[in-house]
């Protein structure tokens, strides 16, 4: 048997292990989970059964933004899907007719199946005309689990208001009893605010909130010069009681590598998942930084060469008040303060531009067991080095570590079951990988994923998906829309479910 201490120095040389010391604002660390359930894998995940969706669904032409006739932001828009009690509703977009026989417009639906079942239902948003060419103008949908209210935002890329539309309280709560038709959603523009209450807004997405509340977040003003915004559902009344903003793009970043000490601005990528929140109901919430050109690396004037830092925050009061890794309150929104690159202690883990961490990568969750905040970021190992998967952990105390991972993916979900902890990977390839707590999340395993069919083999290219309200049953869906045939052609969109493994309860 091999030598404990030399195997220990071998895993942190290859995974790249790194402690980031703190000894404030330690909360209470979790054992409050202890019985949750595990999931004993299939060598390969059982599909269950598939059905198409729609045969035409929208994709961008890359016109909207096109610079000197070259298009920008081409390719599908995809889907995105939500079960509760029974039933899996997914949104997505009709197909435009290129055609010239036809209105130049898609259209908004959600289309709802009793789950692992064929027939689908669908609902059009009566109201609303999507003509946008700019494939970052994807969907959102959530439910208030305290009124049972469906949530849904759509078709936004720097736009001037909030598309947003929701359904009466109790539909997804008794969905047999309600007939699924174009009258089920009503538009309501910014959320029912006034029509100066934003600007430009780009990436709303919802979070359902253990209180049966729903947080909505959205970035106002653009990639470099961008604010966290936040704003809150409250399903006891069943309405929108505040827009409020979290952070500023302003201030002077003093590690930029070009030397610049001058006020400048930048922009927030949260990550992917959204705010956190553990068995406390603390809400955790973290993001990379993209500076302007002048703070960039060398030579560059935008995208990932801008990106920079794991900044992290939490919220004991759902976002009103907000916390620096060492526990010291920085920011009271109810008094105008916000967040900045400027903050004390809002920068966890410094990661330099040169690493060029990538904000597509970025996606976090809670360990259910210990309270540990598990984060993923892919950045360059050293600046001449190749790009991988982080796995940074802070625990209740406030302490980060880094490991390096094997593998690279991107639009990945965190998820925990038990022991195990899931990274479902999409956008353009459907992946599965695990990393286990008796290794201490230092090894990752990748799941073969099954043949789907002979026609189109693996699920890859396109848009990818996943929802996992059912990965507590071992299910799991995969939402595809196929590559187009050429920029701006319409594409089908599938659903595929798979059983994962068989669940056990914990002991």
């Amino acid at each position: 048997m091999k030598n404990k201490l030399l195997l220990a120095m071998v895993i942190a040389y290859l995974f790249g292990c790194t402690s980031f010391a703190n000894d404030k604002g330690a909360s209470t660390r979790q054992d409050t989970q202890a019985s949750v359930a595990s999931l004993s894998l299939h060598s390969t995940p059982i599909l269950l059964g598939s059905s198409l969706l729609v045969d035409k669904s929208h994709t961008s032409d890359g016109s909207d933004r096109a610079q000197n006739g070259k298009p920008l932001f081409a390719g599908v828009m995809g889907a995105q899907a939500v079960t509760y009690k029974g039933y899996q509703y997914v949104i997505y977009y009709t197909a435009k007719d290129r055609g010239g026989y036809g209105d130049l417009f898609a259209e908004v639906v959600v289309a709802r199946r009793k789950v692992t079942g064929h027939d689908w239902q669908h609902a059009t948003l009566p109201v609303y005309r999507l003509t946008s060419d700019d494939a970052h103008n994807r969907q959102a949908i959530e439910i208030s689990k305290g009124d049972g209210a469906i949530h849904i935002s759509f078709d936004h890329h720097n736009l001037d208001r909030i598309n947003y539309a929701r359904t009466a309280s109790g539909v997804a709560d008794h969905p047999e009893t309600l007939d699924w038709n174009d009258e089920v959603f009503t538009f309501q523009r910014n959320l029912g605010f006034p029509n100066n209450a934003v600007e430009r807004v780009t990436y709303p997405k919802f979070y359902s909130l253990e209180s049966g509340n729903v947080l909505m977040y959205f970035r106002e003003g653009g990639a470099a010069k961008g604010e966290m915004q936040l704003a809150l559902y409250d399903a006891k009344n069943s309405e929108w009681q505040y827009i409020r903003n979290i952070s500023s793009s302003d201030g002077v970043y003093v590690q930029n590598v070009n030397g610049n000490k001058e006020p400048s601005t930048r922009g927030p990528y949260l990550a992917g998942g959204g705010p956190k929140f553990d068995a406390n109901g603390r809400m955790h919430i973290s993001w990379v930084f993209r500076e302007r050109p002048v703070n960039c690396n060398p030579g560059k004037i935008n995208g990932l060469d801008c990106n920079h830092g794991i900044y992290y925050t939490y919220s004991d009061d759902e976002g009103l008040t907000w916390y620096n890794n060492a526990g010291d309150l920085v920011a009271d929104t109810r008094k105008g303060e916000v967040l900045s690159v400027e903050t004390p202690g809002l920068e966890a883990v410094h990661v330099a531009t040169t690493l060029r961490p990538s904000n597509v990568s970025h996606n976090s969750v809670i360990d259910t067991k210990t309270g540990d905040y598990h984060l993923l970021l892919s950045h360059k190992t050293s600046p001449d080095g190749p790009a991988r998967v982080h796995h940074y952990v802070r625990d209740t105390s406030g302490n980060w570590q880094k490991r390096v991972s094997g593998f690279s993916a991107s639009n990945v979900t965190l998820t925990f079951l038990g022991d195990r902890l899931f990274a479902f990977a999409g956008r353009e390839s459907a992946e599965i990988y695990y990393s286990d707590r008796a290794d201490n999340f230092t090894e990752w395993h990748q799941v073969e994923m099954p043949i789907v069919d002979s026609k189109f083999g693996k699920i890859e290219d396109g848009y990818i998906t996943w929802d996992l309200s059912l990965l507590n049953q071992g299910v799991a869906s995969v939402i595809w829309q196929h590559a187009p045939g050429s920029i701006g052609d319409p594409s089908p969109i599938y659903v595929y479910d798979f059983e994962l493994g068989e669940v056990s309860s914990g002991e």
